[in-house]
């Protein structure tokens, strides 16, 4: 039995770390920045999110608050925010349309 736990146990012990760091920070990886409002529809809601925050960040106010508080997380609900108008707008939305022009119009019409 002490044979079968020492390797069990040396196996779990390995894998802590990569239980724990599990991937990428939430606004990272965002691939929509030139995609379409097919692309768009089609993504995980981490995409868009990760996608919106990069958007968010060139909003020299959003961008202020951000250095100021010295945490990308202080962009998230900027994003959360820029997400669900887009989502909202690209139901209307051509299918073909660019899906950073409707971020513009998004970020225009909340007053960023």
């Amino acid at each position: 039995m002490k044979k079968f736990i020492f390797p069990v146990l040396v196996l779990f012990f390995l894998s802590i770390p990569l239980i724990v760091y599990s991937g990428d920070q939430w606004y990272e990886n965002g691939s929509l920045h030139r995609g379409s409002v097919t692309d768009w529809n089609r993504a995980t809601y981490a995409n868009k999110l990760a996608t919106a925050a990069d958007w968010s960040i060139t909003i020299p106010q959003i961008e202020k608050k951000v250095k100021k508080s010295g945490s990308v997380d202080t962009v998230r609900p900027f994003a959360i925010e820029l997400v669900a108008c887009i989502n909202e707008a690209a139901t209307a939305a051509g299918k073909d349309k660019k899906v950073s022009e409707i971020a513009a119009m998004c970020m225009i019409v909340m007053g960023w």
